[in-house]
């Protein structure tokens, strides 16, 4: 649910200058100048908002594949019996998962990277998980 509000935000921003800026162009116009180049500003702008809706499209896109895997691996850590997963942190960074917090010993902090790796989407895991003493 917050994902979608983020996107939704986002493109509010990115449909809110597409709409500034044609709306400038249509005063400029509007105004009496004349007519020569608008075609061409009127493309550029078009273009240059163009642009601005795909790279926003494309970050909400790794914002919400970092959250896809981020719920897969606590998913992942659930299902698994022997492992505590209350312990331990998932933060996803474009495909790099980083876990932290605490375990038994180090056969569990193996486990939880291994499963971690086996989840689709992540490209590589950064543990500094610790052993509880």
């Amino acid at each position: 649910m917050k994902n979608i509000k983020f996107t939704h935000s986002l493109l509010a921003v990115v449909l809110g200058s597409v709409l500034i800026s044609g709306s400038a162009l249509a005063t400029e116009i509007s105004s009496g100048k004349t007519l020569e180049g608008t075609e061409q500003k009127v493309d550029s702008s078009i273009e240059h908002a163009g642009k601005k809706v795909n790279h926003s499209l494309q970050s909400a896109d790794v914002y919400l594949d970092d959250s896809a895997i981020t719920a897969k691996v606590k998913g992942a850590l659930l299902e698994h019996k022997g492992i505590n997963s209350n312990d331990i942190s998932v933060k996803t960074e474009k495909g790099v998962v980083y876990l932290s917090g605490f375990v038994k010993n180090k056969h569990q902090a193996a486990e939880i990277a291994k499963i971690t790796h086996g989840v689709k989407g992540v490209k590589s895991v950064k543990s500094t998980i610790e052993i509880k003493k």
